[in-house]
């Protein structure tokens, strides 16, 4: 049996997460956090959008493939304190790598879309989504963060 990497526990036993997870799931989120920017930015908002995602449904999907993330970044800070989550919490990272799979046809749909043309931004999104993928797949700590369950906090 292999030991657990006692460094990675906190004071309850709950694992916590890598940096590196919180960049993936921000990566996942990044549709959540170009519309949160739109909305604050008023007016020039719909410019904000249409420049990064001029074909609306590609933009609803993004939006629907990042809701996993931002579930789990929720859930991630509540997981210690109420007993229901840890039933969720636990297929969050299969939730994870399905989400990822599904931005990573969304970007080669679109990459198809503008006929193979190589666009850096675009280009450099695919390279960190293929990162974050193998990350997911080939990390321990990951596995172990949504499959370890640490002790409850008293209410």
């Amino acid at each position: 049996m292999r030991h657990l990497p006692l460094h990675r526990l906190n004071d309850f036993g709950w694992f916590r997460p890598s940096p590196w997870l919180y960049l993936c799931l921000l990566l996942l989120c990044r549709t959540w956090l170009l519309f949160i920017g739109a909305i604050s930015s008023g007016e020039s908002g719909s410019d904000l959008l249409a420049l990064f995602y001029p074909n609306r449904s590609a933009f609803y999907l993004g939006l629907a493939i990042g809701i996993p993330a931002l579930l789990l970044l929720w859930l991630q800070g509540l997981r210690h304190r109420l007993a229901w989550i840890g039933p969720i919490w636990r297929q969050g990272y299969w939730l994870l790598v399905t989400s990822l799979l599904l931005d990573l046809v969304l970007q080669l749909y679109q990459f198809w879309q503008h006929h193979g043309q190589f666009v850096l931004g675009p280009a450099l999104v695919l390279l960190l989504s293929l990162w974050s993928l193998w990350y997911l797949l080939k990390s321990r700590s990951c596995r172990l963060l949504f499959s370890h369950q640490g002790e409850l906090l008293d209410q």
